[in-house]
């Protein structure tokens, strides 16, 4: 969907991806299944855990957006400058090369980020970043400071409001009570957003990974809760892509209205 016909809707639902393990294939499948969109964050490589092949990787890129996770997936700002820069760019590129597509979508490893690191990103031309500042379900001010509604991963109320705190993320730890009543179980955290969205508009934006869910055994929970999205006609179903360029459109649109024609 182009963006001047995303900008018509207010109501939206994405999947992120991370860590391009062999089990993203298993999520790639229940996707497909539900026509549900999802970008995949890749590293090229990973110290703690094995990465699909090149091989899966094009296949994947084939139905799903592929998203730069670094080279190497470490957390950007304990590294010296011309190092992060080289992991964003190289990782840019690298993916480009597979692929045959643009980049244009970025994940902030361990969900680390900083002002330098957000700049570094934007200058290698991706479009937007994730973080992992939970609870948020509207359009960032920043288009590299983007958050996430929910984590594929049940958290207790005291973790919730230390992540909070320490991402000095104030509004998720007001929403969390506001709107996810202080949900625990994620599969309940995130169906709340949803709801939530598909009455009064945002964006419930679901972040996971597949090896995480491969280990509790939560398959089946997954797929409900990719059944129960597909079920809510009220939600376009995007990548992150697709919003960091709506984000895009936007601010153009408030500059120039002439900007973003029908025809983009």
């Amino acid at each position: 969907m182009s963006s001047s016909a995303l900008l018509a809707h207010r109501a939206f639902v994405t999947i992120s991806v991370d860590d391009g393990h062999p089990t993203d294939l298993r999520t790639a499948g229940l996707l497909q299944k539900y026509g549900l969109k999802a970008t995949f964050y890749v590293p090229a490589r990973n110290p703690e855990r094995e990465v699909m092949a090149p091989s899966l990787l094009r296949q994947l890129s084939g139905t799903f957006e592929l998203g730069g996770h670094t080279m190497n997936h470490v957390p950007l700002p304990s590294l010296p400058e011309n190092t992060a820069k080289a992991e964003i760019v190289d990782c840019k590129k690298w993916l480009e090369d597979l692929t045959g597509k643009p980049a244009i979508a970025f994940c902030y490893p361990k969900g680390k980020f900083d002002r330098a690191t957000a700049g570094l990103v934007k200058r290698a031309g991706f479009w937007g970043a994730r973080t992992c500042l939970f609870n948020l379900h509207e359009f960032p001010d920043h288009p590299f400071l983007w958050g996430v509604s929910s984590q594929a991963y049940s958290h207790s109320r005291m973790v919730q409001m230390r992540h909070a705190l320490l991402e000095r993320n104030f509004s998720g730890a007001w929403k969390y009570w506001t709107i996810y009543k202080g949900a625990a179980l994620w599969p309940q955290h995130f169906r709340r957003v949803v709801d939530h969205v598909a009455e009064h508009g945002g964006i419930a934006h679901l972040y996971m990974h597949s090896w995480e869910i491969d280990g509790l055994g939560q398959w089946e929970i997954l797929e409900s809760v990719f059944e129960s999205i597909a079920n809510q006609p009220a939600l376009v179903r995007v990548t992150n892509g697709d919003l960091f360029g709506l984000w895009n459109a936007q601010e153009k649109l408030a500059t120039d209205p002439a900007a973003v024609s029908i025809a983009d």
